[in-house]
């Protein structure tokens, strides 16, 4: 691709133009440099412009979908298109007819994410040694103030002593953290049952604030406390027995024996030091369920790494409450896990990452929520003048939480959840309506693995919905009642805090490496299935996404039925 020549843009001959088409009006301040910007961030996150028989009108498609949401004038894109990607196998009336059709039928989405001066914005000078991302990508916002305005009560008390990054980091380590709280509410999302089980990655430079994560573990821990310590006791009492009955001698007759195996070892915060057998056998001996939270995200990669320690299939499935088991010849061990149902909350730094998702394609990444950022290490007051003890105040908090988890009912092995979750139709409308337009810019910017995240988000914001309605419920004192339906509020926040979910998991996405063939056929099927699945949520037909994609009708149909 030749240098981009921002004078060459400012303007197309309407010969260019197909006949008989209408176009829409498009702004006209710094067309170049949204041009500019747009495809600074299409090659870096997609790679240059294929080849010639590779895959060039998708990528085109994909182009004119993102240019169209930022506003790029019609005429630049298409004067630039025919330009620089004209050729036999090319022709510039396909050119034309893929771009002029893709703003035309999309001509209501135009602008909808407008290019401003600061979407150009880069790290600045000032960076710190180890960077959460490439200067290619710029750093996705935080969390608007409207979010932290609209929580309930008690997460934004949860909040009120941080400012910044780690007021982020506390929001989404105490979502996390109380996913895994309460087993018993849940609800049907996508025709599947599923609880409010949470995954959240928080990435930064060392030094950046992340222990904040320590407090939004705080909050659940005199419950971990009391189940453990429960769990000792039974374990010594068992293991009194068992001695006692061994002792009894010719009075083993009139005793009964004890059980064959001893009592379950309760907790509910789960080690990420362990191995997939150990992991497993923990989940077994707590009805499926736990919580893992790090602060160094190399206590997880470690043991993913380690022979015979890789579970990460098993957090896969987790997410999912899909069917685990495992078979060990040592023992004839054998576990069965129906629907297990995992929290985990990480922080770690940049260099972190890749040991625990090595590629863009690996599986885990769609399932956690992300959020990086950077900032300079700066000395803090340390002495009295700071303030008083966090620990008293937080210490309040997880009595609280203690009390909400006794209030609810003890949840139920057969995937229905005593506590149901629901939206009013006109939520469940918003709510498939933001997933539509997040999976066209995920798809844009990230291809198949940018919207694997966009699917997932849907059900991250669902849970997220569930969670501070259930939270609401506990701030108005009301009944607990069998149906809790999310407020619209709560709905929206969770809306808010998925987009920004999402711009984070793409910047994220964009520094993990790309699997070595993106052009082979069977990632050319995914990206090509990503496209009409997207397209068909748009409400075009069958035939008129076989002739965007290349592939038969009959073909379009069933993805976009299954």
């Amino acid at each position: 691709m030749k240098p981009l020549n921002l004078k060459e843009l400012n303007g197309a001959p309407e010969s260019t133009r197909l006949p008989g088409t209408t176009y829409p009006q498009t702004p006209t301040n710094a067309p170049g440099e949204a041009l500019a910007w747009c495809l600074a961030q299409h090659e870096a996150h997609h790679g240059a412009f294929p080849a010639p028989g590779q895959g060039r009108n998708q990528r085109l498609a994909a182009l004119a979908f993102f240019c169209n949401e930022k506003g790029v004038p019609l005429a630049d894109l298409e004067a630039y298109a025919l330009d620089q990607y004209a050729a036999a196998d090319f022709p510039p009336r396909e050119i034309q007819r893929t771009v002029c059709g893709i703003y035309t039928r999309e001509r209501g989405a135009h602008g909808c994410k407008p290019f401003a001066p600061r979407d150009s914005n880069v790290f600045n000078t000032s960076r710190p040694a180890e960077s959460p991302l490439p200067e290619s990508v710029r750093l996705p916002l935080t969390f608007p103030p409207e979010v932290y305005q609209a929580l309930p009560d008690f997460l934004r008390r949860a909040c009120l002593p941080f400012e910044g990054h780690e007021k982020a980091i506390m929001l989404l380590g105490t979502l996390a953290v109380l996913s895994g709280c309460f087993p018993a509410v849940g609800g049907t999302y996508n025709k599947r049952r599923f609880g409010l089980n949470l995954f959240v990655f928080i990435i930064a430079p060392a030094a950046s604030g992340k222990s904040t994560l320590a407090w939004a573990r705080r909050l659940a821990w005199p419950q971990h406390k009391a189940l453990t310590e429960a769990s000792r006791a039974a374990r010594q009492d068992y293991e009194e027995e068992v001695l006692a009955y061994k002792n009894a001698g010719k009075a083993k007759a009139s005793l009964s024996p004890p059980p064959a195996t001893p009592p379950p070892y309760k907790m509910l915060f789960l080690p990420g030091n362990t191995t997939a057998a150990a992991l497993l056998t923990a989940l077994a001996e707590n009805d499926g369920r736990g919580i893992i939270c790090e602060t160094e995200a190399d206590t997880l990669s470690g043991a993913l790494g380690a022979d015979f320690g890789n579970f990460s299939d098993v957090l896969r499935k987790a997410f999912q409450h899909e069917p685990v088991s495992l078979l060990r010849k040592t023992d004839r061990q054998h576990v069965d896990l129906a629907s297990p149902a995992l929290s985990i909350a990480l922080t770690g730094t940049p260099g972190q990452l890749p040991r625990l998702m090595p590629t863009a394609e690996d599986g885990l990444l769609s399932r956690f929520l992300f959020y990086v950022f950077e900032q300079s290490p700066t000395w803090q007051d340390v002495g009295p003048d700071a303030g008083p003890p966090l620990d008293p105040y937080f210490d309040r908090l997880a009595s609280e939480v203690t009390d909400m988890m006794a209030a609810l009912p003890a949840a139920e092995e057969n995937s229905a959840y005593p506590v149901e979750i629901t939206l009013s139709p006109a939520d469940w409308q918003r709510l498939n309506q933001a997933g539509a337009a997040g999976l066209n810019e995920a798809l844009a910017l990230g291809g198949g693995a940018g919207g694997s995240s966009a699917f997932r988000l849907g059900l991250i914001a669902w849970r997220i919905a569930g969670l501070l309605t259930l939270l609401r419920h506990f701030e108005r004192g009301e009944a607990l009642t069998s149906g809790l339906e999310a407020g619209s509020v709560d709905v929206g926040t969770a809306l808010a805090i998925m987009d920004t979910g999402r711009a984070h998991a793409l910047a994220v996405l964009a520094t993990l490496a790309q699997p070595a063939s993106r052009s082979g056929k069977f990632e050319a099927k995914a990206e090509k299935e990503a496209k009409a699945r997207a397209l068909g949520a748009q409400g075009l037909s069958s035939r008129a996404i076989a002739e965007q994609t290349g592939v038969h009708h009959t073909t379009v149909a069933r993805w976009n039925r299954e």
